[in-house]
């Protein structure tokens, strides 16, 4: 019975705390988390766990394909150059900072930079639910930016595991060829996944029929990505702007209504629900704590978090400077924002479902080097 336990308690919490923050003008997440944090105290709940693959096949997915067909493309092209510097050369900053914390508070450096490239990517979802908060211009930049990089942060990680368990070294075609697989096979992913769906879609005129297709786009495209150890993530973005610029041509009215109410109803409650699990898993990943460990797990999330968080501000504010230096363009004068703006957007780094996934194979990996093993490595 908990499983339809924890159905109900889900969607009164999410109804609860939805309607409370437009009373007390408190941002819905903080709430839905408060509130899941609470449910911790329920004996029964205390069972409850939030696999990483759950997370990172079953919740990503549809929301970041619903976040990528959202997003206008002609605001990703105007604000180009800031977002690959932020997915690609602020992911490098922020891993290889935390790494060298971590170092300093006693992890070896393969760990480390493990640990980096586990907390450098920002999350899409994570980001969407500031939409309503933020200039249109601020939210397209930040949810561009943690769309795609992930596959600089995959990168990293594969670096750094490889390394740690001595099965690689840094070399330039290395490095290159995982930026390749990760970019470049993910994109393709995404593009023949989208492509297939709408050459099916020509054929469908059913809108039942038609939104199954759709259902399955986002999940088709990341399996095809993971498959070949490329960013699943980047190839949902893919798949979900291809339909967002050619579906209106190709997918029938009818079912593009019906579409767009599932899936805006889908990662709403989706989102809502990540945020109350996430909260209700914050007391199964500290109990086991003694209170020394604790105080030293508190200082290392203060001590990451601040490096986080101040390297981002540090990157958007010396890069801004640096552009405004180098390109004296008109049209670069009226892209600029406010530092107030710069600001917000410092803040809104949040990590999610990539950094949770990254994490749980680290301990699994882990956990397998530590075993024992036969001399013969059986």
């Amino acid at each position: 019975m908990l499983g339809l336990e924890l159905v109900v308690i889900l969607g009164v919490v999410v109804l609860v705390c939805n309607i409370a923050a437009r009373h007390v003008r408190v941002a819905a997440p903080v709430l839905l988390l408060a509130s899941g944090a609470l449910l911790g105290f329920i004996p029964a709940l205390r069972e409850v766990h939030l696999p990483p693959e759950t997370v990172l096949f079953l919740f990503l997915p549809a929301l970041l394909y619903w976040e990528s067909l959202t997003t206008s493309l002609r605001e990703i092209r105007n604000n180009l150059r800031g977002i690959v510097l932020m997915s690609t050369a602020l992911v490098i900053a922020t891993a290889g900072g935390v790494a060298l914390v971590a170092h300093a508070l006693g992890l070896p450096w393969g760990p480390a930079w493990v640990l980096g490239a586990a907390v450098a990517p920002t999350d899409a979802t994570a980001v969407g639910v500031l939409a309503r908060a933020l200039p249109r211009r601020n939210v397209t930049a930040l949810r561009a930016e943690s769309l795609i990089n992930d596959g600089t942060a995959l990168v990293i990680y594969g670096l750094a595991v490889g390394i740690t368990v001595g099965e690689q070294h840094f070399d330039v075609p290395r490095i290159s060829g995982l930026f390749l697989l990760a970019y470049g096979a993910g994109a393709l992913a995404g593009a023949v996944t989208a492509w297939v769906g709408m050459q099916i879609h020509r054929r469908l005129e059913d809108p039942l029929l038609a939104n199954v297709l759709s259902i399955l786009t986002p999940f088709t495209a990341f399996l095809l990505a993971e498959t070949v150890h490329a960013s699943g993530v980047l190839a949902v973005v893919v798949a979900g702007l291809f339909m967002s610029q050619i579906g209106p041509r190709v997918v029938r009215a009818g079912a593009r209504r019906q579409g767009q109410a599932f899936w805006s109803l889908t990662a709403f409650l989706l989102n809502a629900a990540l945020f109350v699990l996430v909260g209700l898993e914050l007391q199964s990943a500290v109990r086991g704590l003694s209170s020394v460990g604790l105080a030293a797990g508190l200082l290392a999330v203060a001590a990451v978090s601040a490096v986080v968080v101040g390297i981002r501000f540090l990157f958007l504010f010396v890069t801004t400077y640096a552009i405004r230096l180098i390109d004296r363009r008109p049209e670069q004068r009226l892209r600029r924002v406010s530092n107030r703006a710069r600001v917000v957007s410092g803040v809104a780094g949040f990590r999610g479902a990539v950094s949770l996934r990254l994490v749980q194979h680290w301990r699994s990996l882990r956990r397998w080097l530590l075993e024992p093993r036969s001399p013969d490595g059986t």
